[in-house]
């Protein structure tokens, strides 16, 4: 499988990430905007398990470096720009994003002493309408929806079941996970939405089939079904919104083609069976680094 450097999944990253010890965060990452108007401008980090007798001066605050500097975020909204803080919560505003780049990322992290420490990554961009270069994709297949496909036997496929690409497993399917395609890396002449997915899944060897703009026919030979009482069973896309336990997936109202925007760029699909597009399956939270 190829894997792409992006802020959320950068192994150098990773590598070089606080992490937690005895300590959590209620988000392990954010998305932030420098936009003022934006409702994601800001997110409030909050310590959830501090020991008993923790005093809220107990708890201090700063930023690490993630290649992209200090500057593009901080913990106030307004000049003298904070870098450090104490608290049980923490609220970071996004400030810039590093000259020739359409994102940046860093680390925020809590701490109350060598054993007691928590970190989350924050990516920056300039606005929701933003042009990305990258893109994620979270995939699942939802098991009531594919037992009862391949109970009924209407999966066509000459085993009757999904034709999984090699080195996964339908159990990690059922579980969700997200994969990153980063242009800096596909090289795509024109990067949307469905090239960048077609790249990935070419590279990959994924079995797929997508007609006009995006619409999915076919893919790891799953294509749609008719259920009972209005229910459909195909791959329907989303993308995320918000953050913390307010991030949640919206429905896209356009097809893969037209997504281009670093606010449609987490992006859903997630195979199951969805009565209308009101109702939207749960969100797993971004990709951790």
């Amino acid at each position: 499988m190829v894997t792409c450097a992006v802020p959320f999944m950068a192994s150098e990253d990773s590598d070089a990430l606080t992490g937690n010890s005895n300590l959590n965060l209620n988000a392990t990452s954010a998305v932030l905007y420098v936009s003022s108007n934006s409702a994601n401008h800001s997110f409030t980090f909050t310590v959830e398990d501090a020991p008993a007798g923790t005093q809220a001066s107990d708890i201090h605050w700063h930023f690490e470096d993630l290649e992209d500097g200090l500057t593009i975020a901080y913990f106030s909204d307004s000049t003298p720009y904070v870098t450090q803080t104490t608290g049980f919560s923490a609220t970071v505003y996004a400030n810039s994003v590093v000259a020739g780049k359409t994102a940046s990322s860093i680390e925020v992290v809590a701490y109350i002493d060598s054993a007691h420490y928590a970190s989350a990554v924050v990516v920056v961009y300039p606005s929701e309408g933003t042009t990305t270069s990258v893109f994620h994709y979270y995939f699942q297949i939802d098991s009531t929806a594919y037992n009862y496909l391949v109970q009924e036997e209407l999966i066509d496929t000459p085993d009757g079941e999904a034709i999984l690409p090699s080195g996964y497993t339908m159990s990690q399917f059922n579980t969700g996970f997200w994969i990153t395609v980063d242009n800096n890396v596909a090289q795509l002449s024109t990067f949307n939405a469905l090239t960048a997915l077609q790249w990935y899944l070419t590279t990959n060897g994924w079995d797929n089939t997508f007609s006009n703009y995006g619409w999915i026919e076919d893919l790891l030979g799953l294509s749609s079904y008719p259920g009972d009482g209005g229910v459909w069973y195909y791959w329907a896309q989303y993308h995320a919104t918000g953050n913390g336990t307010a991030a949640e997936w919206a429905f896209n109202n356009t097809t893969l083609e037209f997504i281009t925007t670093a606010g449609e760029s987490y992006i859903g699909m997630i195979f199951w069976g969805s009565p209308d597009a009101e109702h939207m399956p749960d969100f797993p939270g971004y990709p951790a680094a």
